[in-house]
C-alpha cells in the first residue's frame, strides 16, 4: 500500500472496503483475464486469489478474447504464464502446488498483512491490494490500472523476487519485457465496472447482500387503526420510535440488537454497490482530463462530473463512519477506530473553506467565515473530524432555501472550543414559507430523507453521536422561518 502511494498519479482509495469488496474486485479483475483469453500473468499474495482452474488447468481449450482495445493492437502467439504467489506459508501444500511459482516471504514483512493481486496482459494491466492506508491507517482497498502505479507494485514485488528467490529473477524480469504496461482503455475500465455491477460471478465467493428478515407481528398487540391515514401514521411511529427503557427481556434485547445490525450490514452492502461505480467513473474522468486536446466546453463538463463522483463518495464514506460508530460492526476489531490527537483547528477550518464554500454556493448561498487570529488547539480524529464537518456543511446547503446567508465562526468557549453556522434564510423565503415546514423524515436509525428535495442525510441523533466519538458535542437550535444554528463544542488541548 505504501508502494502504490507513494507518487502521483495515486491509485484510486475504497475506504471502508471490506473483504465482500476485495472478494469482488478480485472476482472481476480474473474474470477480466480471463476474456482476453487468459493471456499474460496473475500474480497474487499471502495466499491465492484465483480460482482452481488457473493452477488445475493451466493450457485449457483457448475461448475467443474480446476484441483488442487498439486497432493496432493484435495478440499474436502469446504467452500463457503460470501464476505467481507471494506468500510466508511454506508448507507442502504451498510449494508443491503444480502451475504455480512461489516466492516466499519473512513473517515480518509488511506485504503479509496486505492481499493483493497483479494482473499483467497484453490488453491491460492492473493492481489491487487491502490493507491499511499508510497516512491515514483507515482500512481500506487500492485499485489502480494506471501503468505508473503498476510499475511501482512490480518494483516493490521485485525486491522481493531478488531476496527470496534470486533464481526466478531473470524470469520475473521477462514477464515485464513480454507484457509491457500500457494506458488501460476505455472498454476495458467500462467492462470492469460493469463485472462490478454484476455482483454475481462465479468465482466471488460472496453471496449477494439479502433484506433483513420482517420482523413477526406481536401476537397481543392491540388492534391496528382502520383509517388508511392512521395505519400509516401508526407504522412510522412504530418503526422511528425507540424501544421502551421498561423493555429490558433478553428476547427484546436481542432482537433490537439483531435489527440494527441488519440495518448496519444492508448499509455497508448498500455504500459498496454506490461508491465502486462512482470510484470507477471518476477514474474514467481522470483518464479524460488527462487528454490535452478536449475542447474547453467538454472539459467544464467533465469537470463538473468528476466533482459530483467526489462529493458523493465522501458523502456515503460518512455514512460509512456512521455505521462504524453508531452499528459497530459484529466482529470485533474491524473498521477503523477514531484516535483523538491534538489538532491545530483552525488549520483545518482554513483548509477546508473553499470546498465548504464551493459547496454552498451550488446550492444558490454563501457562507461567510470569522476565524479569530489565536485559538488554542483542539483534541479529536483530524480526519474523521473533517468528514463529519463536511457532512455538516453538505447537509445545511442541502437543506436550507436557495439565497440564504450562512454564518460561521470560531469561538474560545472556555475549556472548549465552538465552531457555529448561523443559517440567515430571504426573506421572500420566510413569506412564502408554509405555517408547518417539512421535517426530515427517518429511513432507518442512521438516515433521513427532506421530502421536498429527496436529499439524504445522516440523522441529527447520529450525527451528534459522531461528535461524542469526536470527543465534543453538537447542539441544534430551530428557529421558526429564519433558520437554524448549529453549536458544534470540541475540547481544547489544554
Amino acid at each position: 500500500m505504501e508502494a502504490l502511494w507513494a507518487a502521483l498519479p495515486l491509485p484510486e482509495w475504497l475506504p471502508g472496503a471490506g473483504e465482500r469488496s476485495w472478494q469482488q474486485t478480485v472476482a472481476a479483475l480474473l474474470q477480466l483475464w480471463q476474456e482476453v483469453g487468459r493471456f499474460g500473468v496473475v500474480i497474487g499474495g499471502p495466499v491465492s486469489w484465483w480460482p482452481p482452474w488457473v493452477v488445475r488447468d493451466p493450457l485449457p481449450q483457448l475461448p475467443l478474447p474480446i476484441d483488442a482495445p487498439e486497432p493496432n493492437l493484435k495478440l499474436q502467439e502469446p504467452a500463457r504464464e503460470a501464476p505467481w504467489l507471494f506468500t510466508p506459508d511454506l508448507s507442502p501444500e504451498s510449494i508443491l502446488t503444480p502451475g504455480q511459482t512461489v516466492i516466499p516471504l519473512l513473517p515480518r514483512d509488511p506485504l503479509v498483512e496486505e492481499p493483493f493481486l497483479l494482473v499483467l496482459t497484453p490488453v491491460f494491466s492492473a493492481v489491487a491490494a487491502q490493507g491499511y492506508h499508510p497516512h491515514t491507517r483507515q482500512r481500506g482497498m487500492m485499485v489502480s490500472f494506471e501503468p505508473e502505479v503498476v510499475h511501482r507494485a512490480w518494483q516493490s514485488l521485485e525486491q522481493r523476487v531478488q531476496q527470496g528467490r534470486p533464481d526466478q529473477l531473470a524470469a520475473w524480469r521477462e514477464l515485464a519485457i513480454h507484457y509491457p504496461l500500457m494506458q488501460p482503455h476505455v472498454r476495458v475500465l467500462a467492462r470492469f465496472s460493469s463485472l462490478l455491477l454484476l455482483g454475481n460471478l462465479a468465482e466471488s465467493g460472496s453471496s449477494p447482500a439479502c433484506l433483513p428478515p420482517a420482523r413477526a407481528e406481536v401476537e397481543n398487540s392491540p388492534a391496528p387503526p382502520t383509517r388508511p391515514e392512521d395505519t400509516k401514521k401508526g407504522r412510522l411511529s412504530a418503526a422511528s420510535s425507540p424501544p421502551s427503557p421498561t423493555d429490558s427481556s433478553p428476547q427484546s434485547q436481542s432482537s433490537g440488537q439483531q435489527s440494527s445490525l441488519s440495518e448496519a450490514e444492508l448499509l455497508r452492502a448498500l455504500i459498496h454497490e454506490i461508491q465502486t461505480p462512482l470510484s470507477t467513473i471518476r477514474t474514467l474522468v481522470s483518464l479524460i482530463l488527462k487528454r490535452r486536446d478536449l475542447p474547453p466546453r467538454v472539459r467544464e463538463y467533465v469537470e463538473k462530473i468528476d466533482r459530483e463522483c467526489t462529493e458523493q463518495i465522501n458523502r456515503f464514506g460518512l455514512f460509512f463512519q456512521a455505521t462504524e460508530t453508531v452499528m459497530p460492526a459484529a466482529t470485533p476489531g474491524e473498521g477503523r477506530r477514531l484516535q483523538l490527537e491534538p489538532i491545530a483547528l483552525v488549520d483545518l477550518v482554513r483548509q477546508n473553506l473553499p470546498r465548504w464554500q464551493e459547496q454552498v454556493k451550488r446550492r444558490g448561498s454563501q457562507l461567510e467565515l470569522q476565524i479569530p487570529d489565536e485559538l488554542p488547539d483542539v483534541v479529536s480524529d483530524p480526519k474523521a473530524l473533517e468528514a463529519v464537518l463536511f457532512g455538516m456543511v453538505d447537509r445545511i446547503a442541502r437543506s436550507t432555501p436557495a439565497g440564504s446567508h450562512i454564518r460561521a465562526q470560531l469561538v474560545s468557549a472556555g475549556e472548549l472550543v465552538k465552531l457555529q453556522f448561523q443559517v440567515n434564510t430571504p426573506e421572500a423565503s420566510n413569506a412564502a414559507a408554509d405555517s408547518e415546514p417539512k421535517s426530515p423524515q427517518a429511513i432507518g436509525q442512521l438516515l433521513v430523507v427532506q421530502p421536498d428535495t429527496g436529499a439524504v442525510s445522516l440523522s441529527l441523533p447520529v450525527t451528534q453521536t459522531l461528535f461524542r466519538a469526536l470527543g465534543g458535542y453538537l447542539t441544534v437550535r430551530h428557529r421558526a422561518h429564519r433558520g437554524e444554528i448549529l453549536n458544534i463544542y470540541l475540547p481544547r488541548q489544554l
